[in-house]
């Protein structure tokens, strides 16, 4: 229904001898479809958005900011609960705060009800324990 026979073009890997562009220019799939690839010299080049200096080398995560958001009107705490899930030989991994948690889902721009934060914290960390002993089940199935 409403389906066209479609032409496959053979795509072109890039190398160091052919620096053609890998999309086929010939018969665009559909009449708005344009190449991901910015064709001008001068356009400005995408950058990685995440600095990569401030990382924590362990996890490759960026530090947890514990100070309360602008306009937050509760104290939450700022303790972190320890996982069961392992983060190597010796350590576990650790569950954010509740105010790490209520930080993240501010700066990602969410609706946040402040009182209900330490609860919603409660269930990602319940979560991700059943999530864990579920993995576990499936490898201990899978082993050999």
């Amino acid at each position: 229904m409403g389906q066209t026979a479609s032409r496959v073009e053979s795509i072109q890997v890039p190398n160091s001898t052919n620096s053609r562009c890998p999309i086929s220019h010939i018969e665009p799939a559909t009449p708005s479809a344009n190449c991901p690839v910015p064709h001008d010299p001068y356009a400005k080049q995408a950058q990685c958005p995440v600095d990569h200096t401030s990382l924590n080398p362990l996890n490759q995560m960026p530090s947890l900011p514990q100070a309360p958001a602008q306009n937050q009107t509760i104290n939450l705490p700022i303790s972190r609960t320890e996982s069961s899930i392992p983060r190597d030989q010796s350590s576990k991994w650790e569950y954010p705060s509740p105010q790490q948690f209520y930080n993240a889902l501010v700066r990602k721009g969410w609706e946040t009800p402040e009182e209900h934060i330490e609860t919603m914290v409660e269930i990602h960390n319940f979560l991700n324990e059943e999530a864990w002993e579920e993995v576990k089940k499936w490898e201990r199935r899978h082993a050999r």
